[in-house]
């Protein structure tokens, strides 16, 4: 066993200083964008040092564009610790799990100014018209894959690969008098489906008047999640209004029935991205709740609350304090499958099995037991041809490949933690399906 260990190490210190050779003579450029659920562990906080909150986080040289703030990647990051072990670059605009699929599909050119946060992004301020990849924490749709089969990069790029990264918890902050406080699942129920809408009804909040909830505006795979948690653990409950019932989806506004203005009224508010809503709860409004992923509500330092009695930066560490992957059964990782809403139905499209199994989706079905329960598998995603040339394309594959290996992966901020048990299978469809 231990030569096996020995061999294992040595074989994986021949491969980084390969990588880096290869890298000295022409580090590649990756550029990619989407999701903001995991910009903490992806890019680090550095982002949020400058005023505006910068978007964009990068070490390739670009920037976001004419009078918009750009970041360095942070120290400790996923995305540095792969550069520093390559010398490839990479950059990250961090515009919602929606937006990075429409680079994908062609229907956005992530060529463009990727801005910062007082503005919407344009684009993902890339090399080239589509990306190298997209951070994602919606997994592919039926409407999603049928977007890229009719965009513009379909005919050249043949499939979307797709790979689950991490698991994150989502927090709800809160700005009520009372620093910390506990809601029982049933609690989030009726306060999202508007069956409680005045604190005094909350035991523990301290206070009382409107609940004015935050939520995203944007296209949000950490709105997709937290309304999966939703519709999983609420409907069909006495918890929610006779009838009502949360639909999974990236948009807010559309997994409520009738919509935030029929549930909530003028105590719904919107923002733009994580960080937007948790600066919304934080700084702009008294006695709100919101939903963000737990990095970006640490980083603010904002007021948030248990849940079921579980504290979300404790996510990803077992009962010793230490971090611990999220081990998932290997037959959770399915091949060839997308989900809509909360249903699990397969590739669409005339293409291959070969590249229709490249799509690799965590079964919603696979709870996550005895932990924080409101939490987001995130994915990473890309194409399966086109990737450029060969170097370029094992830079794609290393990136992809970081997350699962376990000895050059970096510690993760609180709140998120790597997966296990799917590690052979991951990297098998990353090294097969990027070409």
């Amino acid at each position: 066993m231990r030569n096996l260990t020995l061999s294992r190490f040595s074989a994986i210190a021949v491969a980084i200083a390969a990588m880096s050779t290869g890298s000295a003579m022409a580090a590649e450029k990756l550029y990619g964008g989407g999701a903001t659920f995991p910009a903490q562990p992806y890019v680090g906080n550095t982002y949020t040092a400058v005023t505006p909150n910068a978007r964009l986080s990068t070490n390739a040289g670009n920037t976001a564009g004419s009078g918009s703030t750009t970041a360095a990647l942070g120290s400790g990051s996923v995305f540095l610790t792969y550069s520093n072990g390559s010398s490839n670059k990479v950059s990250y605009c961090q515009t919602g799990s929606g937006f990075g699929k429409n680079t994908l599909a062609g229907s956005t050119a992530a060529n463009q100014a990727c801005n910062d946060f007082s503005t919407s992004p344009l684009g993902l301020s890339a090399a080239a018209s589509a990306p190298d990849f997209i951070g994602t924490d919606a997994p592919y749709s039926t409407s999603d894959y049928n977007a890229f089969l009719n965009g513009g990069n379909a005919a050249g790029r043949v499939g979307i690969v797709q790979v689950p990264t991490l698991a994150g918890a989502i927090a709800l902050p809160q700005s009520t008098p009372t620093a910390s406080f506990n809601l029982t699942a049933a609690q989030v129920c009726q306060i999202y489906s508007g069956l409680v809408s005045d604190w005094s009804s909350v035991s523990g909040s301290g206070t009382s008047g409107p609940i004015k909830i935050v939520y995203r505006t944007d296209g949000s795979g950490t709105t997709f999640a937290f309304t999966s948690y939703l519709a999983r653990t609420c409907n069909g409950t006495s918890n929610v209004p006779s009838g009502f019932t949360f639909t999974p989806n990236q948009t807010f506004n559309s997994a409520l029935p009738g919509g935030v203005s029929g549930v909530y009224g003028s105590r719904a508010i919107g923002a733009s991205g994580n960080n937007g809503v948790v600066t919304s709860v934080r700084v702009t409004n008294s006695n709100a709740l919101g939903y963000a992923d737990v990095g970006e509500v640490l980083l603010q330092a904002a007021r948030y609350v248990t849940v079921a009695g579980f504290d979300p930066k404790n996510f990803g560490k077992d009962s010793s304090g230490n971090p611990a992957p999220v081990t998932l059964a290997a037959s959770a990782l399915l091949s060839g499958r997308v989900l809509d809403g909360a249903t699990v139905n397969a590739v669409p499209g005339s293409g291959s099995t070969a590249v229709k199994n490249c799509v690799r989706l965590v079964n919603p079905s696979a709870a996550i037991t005895n932990a924080y329960p409101i939490a987001a598998i995130t994915y990473l995603a890309g194409f399966t041809s086109g990737n450029g040339s060969t170097a370029h394309v094992q830079a794609v594959k290393d990136l992809f490949n970081i997350f699962y290996n376990t000895s050059t992966r970096p510690a993760l901020p609180d709140g998120f933690a790597y997966l296990g048990g799917i590690t052979a299978s991951a990297q098998n469809t990353v090294n097969t399906c990027v070409q």
